[in-house]
């Protein structure tokens, strides 16, 4: 096996941001999808990190969700918006859905500062 000391350490921040957001996308996906798969991917590329968790479920009206009670798909935006990054949330009926966060890795480290 390789040494990983040439691998780059997510910034605390980062690593906390993709966690919540991992986590919330599997809790939503166990409460609501109806599926039998849900996959994860997490991966380095071009300077950035991507999380990606898909699932096979029945999907959802994602206007809807937008205007309902419930704080997750917010709570994961905003959280990802506090490290620079991005959030794609696609989900059609009967064709699950699927969150794709990007976070850059060469950024200014003081701008994950938390807010």
């Amino acid at each position: 096996m390789g040494s990983r000391d040439s691998e780059q350490q997510l910034p605390e921040e980062v690593s906390l941001c993709l966690f919540r957001v991992l986590q919330e996308a599997l809790q939503n996906a166990v409460k609501h999808c109806g599926g039998k798969q849900i996959r994860v991917q997490l991966a380095e590329q071009s300077n950035q990190v991507h999380l990606i968790v898909r699932d096979s479920g029945k999907g959802f009206d994602f206007e809807a969700a937008m205007q309902g009670q419930g704080l997750g798909l917010t709570s994961m935006q905003e959280r990802v918006r506090l490290v620079n990054g991005t959030i794609s949330i696609q989900s059609k009926p009967m064709r699950g859905t699927s969150v794709h966060v990007c976070v850059p890795l060469k950024a200014d480290l003081t701008q994950w500062a938390a807010g």
